[in-house]
């Protein structure tokens, strides 16, 4: 699930979650180290003299790393337009804190406890304790996929990744300088359903299957965001979209629903007379389910150039 909130949720979620966490968590940690060259997936459609740019987005990212440069720079200059995956204003994050604190919680007569084996509940008490500050009375009422997420921002935030870094707020701040249109797929809401609309059992799958790899926390963060920055496909798909397909529904929900759900928009892009530069996780791109097969499958040609 570490790698489901990172590589499949867009940036303005994790930001708007982040913020809501904040007080419990403290502020992340950033170290400065040397700077790590990175050369994400880029893909490009060519329809008459428009081009349409895909690319592989990581969500946050240490600061040291530089991928802004070579041909992401110079396609992303040559846009029009900057395609996202959902609405990355202030109100899209008031949206999602409002959704956040809608479905998070438990009413009176359920609890976390009552969806989790006796090992994997004190691993959670456990883990809620050391990465939150949080005591089982407060940990006890979070639902599933909230405690999932918490323990996964927390532990993001506090080894130093930055959304402010992330490929999406990065190129967000760069439309708006230049004056770019700037979109969304979807619609704050649809992201967070995609999450968080699941029966407790699904929920709960998650939850365990986060605390099994908060143990090798680093060691699985450290392989994503290699597999990000190879911008190798076949890296991409082993690495995020097949570790993401072993819990069948939230892999339909998080990547195979949404893909589907964004094609009649990206191909729209695609006909229109702008040159359109698109960016998602990199999962959503690569892989038998992924976007650019779809638009192989509809007779686009897509071509990698990064």
């Amino acid at each position: 699930m570490i790698s489901d909130v990172m590589a499949r949720l867009g940036a303005r979620f994790m930001m708007g979650l982040f913020f809501s966490l904040v007080v419990i968590s403290g502020s992340a940690v950033s170290e400065e180290t040397a700077i790590v060259t990175a050369r994400p997936a880029l893909w490009q459609v060519e329809q008459g003299d428009k081009k349409t740019y895909l690319l592989g987005s990581f969500h946050l990212l240490p600061k040291n790393y530089r991928w802004y440069e070579g041909i992401i720079q110079k396609s992303f200059e040559a846009a029009d337009e900057l395609v996202l995956e959902t609405d990355i204003s202030a109100a899209g994050t008031a949206q999602i804190q409002g959704l956040v604190i809608k479905n998070a919680f438990f009413g009176q007569g359920d609890n976390l406890k009552n969806h989790l084996d006796a090992r994997h509940y004190q691993m959670m008490l456990g883990y809620a304790s050391k990465v939150m500050g949080l005591k089982e009375a407060a940990a006890i009422k979070s639902k599933p996929w909230f405690m999932a997420v918490q323990l996964s921002v927390v532990s993001v935030m506090s080894s130093g990744m930055d959304p402010e870094s992330g490929v999406d707020k990065y190129l967000q701040n760069l439309a708006l300088k230049d004056g770019k249109i700037i979109s969304g797929l979807e619609t704050p809401t649809e992201q967070m359903m995609a999450l968080i609309d699941h029966p407790l059992k699904v929920q709960s799958e998650m939850l365990t299957d986060t605390l099994d790899k908060l143990g090798n926390f680093k060691v699985y963060m450290d392989s994503y965001i290699a597999a990000w920055a190879s911008g190798d496909a076949d890296r991409l798909n082993k690495t995020m979209v097949q570790d993401m397909a072993s819990q069948p529904e939230m892999y339909q929900a998080l990547l195979v629903d949404r893909n589907h759900n964004w094609l009649p928009k990206i191909e729209s892009y695609i006909q229109n007379k702008k040159t359109t530069f698109i960016v998602v996780g990199a999962a959503h791109l690569v892989g038998p389910d992924g976007i650019v097969k779809l638009l192989r499958s509809r007779g686009y040609k897509v071509k990698k150039i990064q």
